[in-house]
């Protein structure tokens, strides 16, 4: 612990300030913490009483934090995600999960020497190239991004797993409430971080990491005030729209696909139902991509969107869908880095079960599942 009155004051400060930064009141940590009242969690707050080893480290995991938050003055203050909204709401519990996880993985990629990848997608964008006609922009960055990833003709299916592997961003899934569709954040330390909603349908989360894209990319460009909350559409998510769009649905891949499924030139509901299953996106966007080619006008579009048989089959026929695709919270390559770390002795077994939110008693049955058979790496490390 740091020494000295200063040391004290700036533990007490910091106990406060991971309360807050987690969502709790006073009371509700007291009670959490096991405390009888809330005036001993007071009282430490406040410098009046000491907090013992023991209850540094319960308070450490109920508010999401490592040891060296409270101890060490050069631990730097956390970043401030993008957030997107529906609603007002408080995001600060939900904020303290997602920001616990990008410093849980960037530590594992730390131990293991791995670097970083994230800035070579940034490009050097700056606000001149949006100044003009940013809409345009926007749209002709989509497939720039598409071809430089190497996405294919159906990015839906491929940019998560790109996004992990190639550029090494952090994605984690949660199940929001509140009105809470997501966030991103871009930190030197942690690196790229992208927070989604896990009860959204499958085709709504790839549009969401279409568009949480965007905003890393152009970080540096808009500032959060110009983009938001998500409550409004600013014209940076307007862009982050178009971009997300342009991406997802490449124009020959997509006029080729609908010359395919129309009869007799016409654009029927079930065509326009079929091009939003083979790209992995909703048929709104499917829509407005067509509207945007100047294939389909406005009205014949709102028509589409105003029948109700036409969300009735939409519904009906990607039910399956739904049901079959459901993500898990944690990417597999966390997953892998951790059964690394693990096996070569670079974390605790204590450490590997909390960052994966298991039993210490699940660990020997999580790492088969993993296929980290420890006999079997420690042959393939020696080698």
């Amino acid at each position: 612990m740091v020494p000295g009155k200063t040391g004290k004051e700036f533990l007490d400060k910091r106990i406060v300030s991971a309360r807050q930064a987690a969502g709790f009141s006073i009371t509700e940590a007291a009670k959490k913490l096991g405390f009888k009242n809330y005036q001993t969690l007071s009282a430490i707050e406040k410098g009046e009483r000491k907090v013992n080893a023991h209850e540094l480290i319960t308070m450490a995991r109920l508010y999401g934090r490592n040891l060296d938050y409270f101890l060490d003055s050069g631990t730097a203050a956390d970043p401030i995600p993008l957030w997107r909204k529906t609603k007002k709401t408080d995001v600060n519990l939900v904020q303290r999960q997602f920001l616990s996880f990008l410093e849980n993985y960037s530590n594992l990629e730390h131990l293991l020497g791995l670097k970083r990848r994230w800035k070579d997608v940034q490009k050097n964008y700056d606000r001149d190239d949006f100044s003009v006609d940013g809409f345009e922009r926007a749209d002709k960055l989509g497939p720039e991004i598409r071809n430089y990833l190497d996405l294919g003709s159906r990015p839906s299916f491929n940019l998560r797993n790109v996004l992990e592997s190639k550029l090494r961003f952090k994605i984690l899934h949660l199940s929001l409430g509140g009105g809470i569709s997501g966030a991103s954040v871009v930190d030197n330390t942690l690196g790229v971080g992208i927070l989604i909603n896990a009860k959204d349908v499958p085709w709504r989360r790839n549009f969401d990491l279409a568009h949480e894209l965007f905003h890393v990319i152009t970080w540096n460009v808009f500032s959060p005030e110009e983009i938001g909350n998500g409550q409004k559409k600013t014209r940076p998510e307007q862009y982050a729209d178009i971009f997300a769009s342009s991406l997802l649905l490449p124009e020959a891949h997509l006029l080729d696909k609908l010359k395919e499924t129309i009869t007799d030139n016409e654009v029927r509901l079930i065509d326009i139902i079929e091009l939003a299953k083979d790209f992995g996106v909703s048929t709104e966007v499917i829509l407005w991509r067509l509207i945007n080619l100047k294939v389909l006008k406005k009205s014949q579009a709102q028509k589409f969107l105003d029948n109700p048989d036409f969300r009735n089959l939409d519904r009906t026929m990607r039910r399956r869908l739904y049901d079959r695709d459901r993500p898990s919270k944690f990417p597999s390559r966390f997953i892998s880095l951790a059964c690394r770390c693990l096996m070569e002795g670079k974390i605790s077994r204590g450490t590997f079960a909390e960052y994966l939110e298991i039993g210490r008693a699940e660990i020997d049955d999580y790492l088969n599942d993993a296929g980290f058979v420890e006999e079997n790496y420690a042959k393939i490390a020696a080698a």
